[in-house]
């Protein structure tokens, strides 16, 4: 029996920034992260975090 590999990357979204809703993309934004930036210590998924490189928050 072969075992269900879990996906690599798991989408997260956010709501538009007043700025994007400025210059037109007031749309909600949709993201994929890897595994390992959005895993908790027990192997749980996080509900929300901070992206390191935009520093939006996303939710899943």
């Amino acid at each position: 029996m072969e075992e269900a590999m879990e996906p690599d990357y798991i989408e997260y979204h956010r709501k538009p920034t007043p700025a994007e809703i400025r210059f037109g993309h007031g749309a909600t934004h949709y993201r994929d992260f890897l595994r390992s930036w959005v895993t908790k210590a027990d192997g749980t998924l996080k509900r929300w975090f901070k992206a390191h490189d935009d520093g939006l928050r996303y939710y899943r």
